[in-house]
Formats: C-alpha cells, sequence, structure tokens
C-alpha cells in the first residue's frame, strides 16, 4: 500500500491560491522540436484518450474553457502549455 503525504491547512491553502491565480494558453507542440524552453517546473497530465485530462486542468484552474475538452476520442494531436501565473508549466 502507499502512503500518501500529509499537507497542513497552510500548504493546502497555499495550493488553492496558486491555482486560483491567472493560468494562460501558451501554445501546442506537435512534437519534440516544438516544445517551449524549460524555464519553469512542470506538471504533466498523462493518461488514455478521453479520460478527463482537459476537464481536470479546468477544474483545477477554476475555468471551462481553459482547456478544450471533446466528447470524441484522440481528438488532442499535441501536448498543450499552460502557463501557471508564471510559476508553473501545465
Amino acid at each position: 500500500m502507499v502512503s500518501l503525504p500529509e499537507f497542513d491547512d497552510t500548504a493546502c491553502e497555499a495550493g488553492r491560491l496558486l491555482f486560483a491565480q491567472s493560468c494562460d494558453f501558451v501554445m501546442g507542440a506537435v512534437d519534440m522540436r516544438h516544445l517551449p524552453a524549460p524555464d519553469l517546473p512542470e506538471i504533466a497530465f498523462a493518461g488514455r484518450s478521453n479520460v478527463g485530462k482537459s476537464s481536470l486542468i479546468n477544474a483545477l484552474t477554476n475555468r471551462k474553457t481553459l482547456a478544450r475538452t471533446s466528447n470524441t476520442p484522440g481528438r488532442t494531436q499535441e501536448i498543450n502549455f499552460f502557463n501557471l501565473a508564471g510559476r508553473l508549466m501545465l
């Protein structure tokens, strides 16, 4: 069994405040040559087709249309990058 770390109220509030800040679409990359410079720490969301990766990004950032969603599996054909408050790249 995997043990999960405990987070105190201060850490939880810091996370809430971070994801409440502005988050902007930066770019979509179709291959490795088009990746943005690795200037910020990155959080990657990976998973099978149509499992809710874009919906999770929208929920975390409290935005409805930041990451485009589709009911059709396999619609995203590139890796999308979002800048979260100049502190993280999603």
